[in-house]
């Protein structure tokens, strides 16, 4: 069965959930659900429950929980900060491909290396959205735009880092992850500079080999999370 999303200030307690905007219209309309309908919904931190239709209406569905799942949040998290790609169907690409991959959060930067250009980010949710559904996750990853290297360890302070690096810092294979929280670093076209290699040795970051082939920004990425799907 499909299942659809609600954000989590849209349900009620353990008793309702209201559906809005595109994936209301998508229920009633494409799909032509009717009221007494049973349809599954997740709320994105940890929750999909089996709900029956009680209203549609022009904006919305209404829908009672008969049966809710919950699952914990895991215990090791992975967070994809990649540089930004100029190339919006690749710069998606990669941002899909994290969130099949079980990553936590994307962070979207800006590296020395990236050409400059605005991110659409309600595409960007949507695009999240849809993948988050697609590969059946019960937590919804969150998306983070910040306009440097330098922001991100700041943001992420207190993190373990790892940067894919072909420079001529020692580097090693994909560690195994023994903390909590940990960030994976990916650049854009180019990779990352020298000044922003020194950053992440300043903040005790590791060097990481993805191989000896020079990887896309994309693909990188890619690679880097699923060293660690479970």
């Amino acid at each position: 069965m499909n299942y659809f999303y609600a954000p989590p200030q849209d349900w009620q307690k353990d008793e309702s959930v209201e559906i809005k905007g595109q994936e209301a219209q998508h229920i009633s309309k494409v799909l032509r659900h009717k009221a007494g309908d049973e349809i599954l919904v997740a709320d994105g931190v940890g929750n999909r429950c089996k709900c029956v239709i009680t209203n549609i209406s022009k904006r919305s569905i209404s829908a009672n929980i008969i049966r809710k799942t919950h699952r914990e949040a895991p215990s090791i998290k992975k967070i994809m900060a990649l540089g930004a790609i100029k190339k919006r169907d690749r710069l998606e690409f990669a941002i899909e491909k994290a969130v099949e991959l079980d990553a936590w959060e994307i962070c979207v930067f800006n590296a020395d290396h990236s050409e400059r250009s605005k991110l659409n980010e309600g595409r960007l949710h949507t695009l999240i959205v849809s993948a988050f559904k697609q590969c059946g996750r019960f937590y919804l990853p969150r998306l983070i735009t910040l306009n440097s290297l330098d922001e991100v360890f700041e943001y992420y302070s207190g993190h373990s880092y790892f940067m894919a690096y072909l420079g001529e810092e020692d580097t090693q294979p994909p560690p195994e992850l023994n903390s909590e929280h940990n960030l994976l670093l990916v650049g854009p076209e180019g990779g990352f500079s020298e000044r922003e290699a020194q950053l992440n040795k300043k903040n005790n970051g590791s060097f990481v080999s993805l191989g000896e082939n020079r990887l896309r920004a994309e693909t990188a990425a890619a690679a880097f999370l699923s060293r660690y799907l479970v």
